[in-house]
């Protein structure tokens, strides 16, 4: 039996980051597979690694046949270290799991059921000495396991978080924990600890609430930021 008992704590560190509050478990692989609808790809920054490592491996060729020595090595050298920078990024299937155990546990709801839509709502502050802004995203998503399909269905979610800048984050990607985790039992754990565990003694199911009709017209998979105040405002 899986142990759930480290469940909304901290999480651990990744990428020199870490939740407040996480999974803290692996995912269950088959059941990920099934319903988990992101596209598995490679992070961006591995083609970048990719290019550079052919530019330098060309390079180095191109030093060689020149028969200038110290570049064509000191490119080849580079070039060795790129390839075992590859072989150390983490394969698309893996981030998958590394966002479920280690992403933030955040709050959403079912908006809409024909399509079948979340809102989904994150604090996306990267540092504490910022002021709060929420951002707010609309997911539509094709199924919901271990869930009733009903407006305001609550639907606990990880999420990972990317384009960090003025101590703020710019984008989130959040995963019903469901589409991970085959057991409503843990699915009711997970809403329950986000009841009772607020950011900041907010309720954030009620901000959710509050923010439904602001977000009615939002396009999906577009992050909408909101103060502490709830008005709408600029990407931080």
């Amino acid at each position: 039996m899986t142990d759930d008992s480290r469940v909304g704590q901290v999480g651990e560190s990744w990428n020199d980051t870490f939740a407040s509050r996480a999974m803290n478990m692996p995912p269950d692989p088959v059941h990920m597979e099934t319903y988990d609808e992101y596209p598995s790809k490679f992070s961006p920054l591995f083609f970048v690694v990719i290019a550079l490592a052919v530019f330098t491996g060309v390079s180095s060729f191109a030093s060689y046949k020149s028969g200038n020595t110290t570049w064509w090595l000191v490119l080849l050298v580079v070039t060795l270290l790129l390839l075992f920078a590859l072989r150390r990024f983490p394969k698309p299937d893996d981030l998958k799991d590394i966002a479920y155990e280690k992403g933030l546990l955040i709050p959403a709801i079912v908006i809409d059921t024909q399509p079948l839509t979340l809102l989904a709502l994150a604090d996306m502050r990267g540092q504490e000495d910022v002021d709060l802004v929420w951002g707010c995203l609309k997911l539509p998503v094709k199924q919901l396991p271990h869930h009733t399909i009903a407006i305001d269905e609550k639907v606990p979610c990880v999420s990972m978080f990317g384009m960090p800048g003025n101590g703020y984050w710019s984008i989130f990607q959040p995963r019903p924990v469901a589409w991970g985790y085959d057991d409503p039992a843990l699915v009711k754990k997970v809403t329950e600890s986000l009841t009772a565990k607020d950011v900041d003694d907010v309720d954030e199911w009620a901000v959710l609430q509050e923010l439904k009709d602001a977000m009615k017209a939002a396009p999906n998979n577009k992050v909408i930021y909101f103060d502490a105040a709830l008005r709408q405002t600029d990407k931080p």
